[in-house]
């Protein structure tokens, strides 16, 4: 099974930033998250992955292919809080993607120089 998610987040923050998920961000959060974080537009530098853990396929769907996107929070610490699913071509892959986005951890992103929580809503394609 292979799946696919780029091997330096920071491409995929890259491509966030330039608007390539295809569903809009802004619809993903509550306007509570919204008012209470930042979208990566608005940072002086963007979260950074430290730990970045692929996920695990079990055999039942090794050889399906799945698009799903995951809209989660990094806080001021670098944890991923409130993941949640944006937009999924197969139901059966969102625990699985759900689990392996709450094992990421990151450098938070930076605001005026201080850490602050931040909206991320990455793209994982499996094949």
């Amino acid at each position: 099974m292979r799946y696919f998610i780029p091997t330096r987040l920071l491409f995929v923050f890259a491509l966030l930033c330039l608007g390539a998920a295809s569903v809009n961000a802004q619809s993903a959060f509550s306007d509570d998250e919204i008012a209470d974080s930042a979208e990566m537009k608005e940072l002086d530098s963007p979260p950074k992955p430290t730990k970045q853990t692929p996920p695990t396929i079990p055999p039942e769907l090794q050889g399906l292919k799945a698009s799903v996107q995951v809209g989660f929070i990094i806080d001021e610490k670098g944890r991923v809080i409130k993941p949640r699913i944006v937009q999924s071509s197969n139901d059966s892959f969102n625990d699985i993607s759900i689990r392996c986005i709450r094992s990421w951890e990151f450098e938070p992103g930076k605001r005026g120089g201080q850490p602050v929580k931040v909206r991320v809503v990455v793209p994982l394609r499996y094949k």
